[in-house]
């Protein structure tokens, strides 16, 4: 699914229920504490219980961007865990040639809630100012505003998976010279309707929120792409051991003693972040993704494997490589 051409991660961000940042995150991945459950309230009377993004305080000062003052919690996590990404602290910066691919399963629930909902009880009354919040390219809209830029700029609707797509994609467009650098995340915020729903499915996994995002480029940098898989079929009843072997040689994965794996979903042993982070639709194949790099720049290990297995059937995985001997991290142009 990659191109033959190298590339390269040059920053990470993660909003996540552990909170705000990957210094949060890791703190989790770590087993230092556990993200608190919460109840969110239903029409129906039962409430739901949720592992939620806990609210940031003090508010930064990009909350103050005039594009952010009636946006949605989903697109204020992919702005943060892009301005982690890119390095920016305060106020954002601009990016002018910073390609952007956002991946979405549930999206903007919470306005098209309260927008459906005013629709419901009286179609004269319903305020057009929710509507654009209502739409899957919100939140990357919002990026590209907040960051001054005209680059490419996509929005994939998928499962869990999406976000690996969007890292091959990604590095298509490097490859192709559409884009000098390239932003994927993957964001997700709950409501009743999406917590309700997954509370359908079988298991215990407690419905989440959050985003994750990587930045990519061709120039080298710690951390290597080093390939996404094809999307093979999975079955959430056993233990896919079968599965990881045709992933192993998709990926050339050696699975030497350096090599770590983060999963996301799967029934099996393995590092799993659900338990800890609950399942965020989109967000969980960036939030494994962030992982599989952090485990390289902290020097847990050589090389390490996200797979991600999707709520459509099908699973994906990306590798990342250590590079002995990183760059200077150019700015974005």
């Amino acid at each position: 699914m990659m191109t033959s051409t190298r590339i390269h991660v040059h920053g990470i961000g993660v909003v996540s229920p552990a909170g705000w940042g990957v210094g949060s995150f890791r703190e989790i991945l770590d087993g230092h504490r556990v993200a608190p459950p919460s109840e969110l309230p239903h029409p129906d009377g039962l409430a739901r219980t949720v592992l939620r993004v806990p609210a940031l305080v003090p508010r930064p000062p990009w909350m103050a961007h005039p594009r952010m003052r009636r946006t949605s919690p989903i697109s204020q996590f992919a702005l943060a865990a892009t301005f982690e990404a890119l390095g920016q602290m305060g106020m954002p910066q601009p990016c002018p040639g910073l390609g952007i691919l956002t991946s979405v399963m549930g999206g903007g629930v919470i306005y098209s809630r309260r927008f459906y909902g005013e629709v419901l009880a009286d179609p004269s009354t319903a305020s057009p100012l929710l509507f654009p919040e209502t739409v899957f390219n919100a939140p990357g809209s919002h990026l590209a505003a907040v960051l001054q830029t005209r680059a490419r700029n996509d929005t994939e609707v998928g499962d869990e998976t999406g976000f690996l797509t969007s890292l091959a994609l990604a590095a298509r467009w490097l490859a192709d010279d559409v884009v000098p650098a390239c932003l994927v995340v993957s964001c997700e915020e709950l409501d009743w309707p999406n917590a309700g729903a997954i509370g359908l499915f079988p298991g215990k996994t407690l419905p989440s929120e959050g985003a994750a995002a990587l930045l990519l480029r061709r120039e080298p940098s710690a951390v290597e792409l080093v390939g996404v898989s094809s999307p093979h079929r999975c079955s959430h009843r056993r233990a896919r051991q079968v599965d990881l072997e045709t992933i192993r040689q998709d990926l050339r994965w050696t699975s030497a003693p350096t090599t770590q794996v983060v999963r996301a979903g799967g029934s099996d042993s393995m590092n799993r972040l659900e338990p800890r982070f609950g399942e965020g639709l989109a967000a969980t194949g960036g939030w494994a993704c962030v992982a599989a790099v952090d485990a390289i720049l902290r020097g847990q290990c050589q090389e390490s494997v996200a797979v991600v297995d999707g709520s459509n059937g099908q699973t994906l995985a990306c590798r990342f490589q250590s590079n002995r001997f990183p760059t200077e991290i150019p700015a974005v142009a």
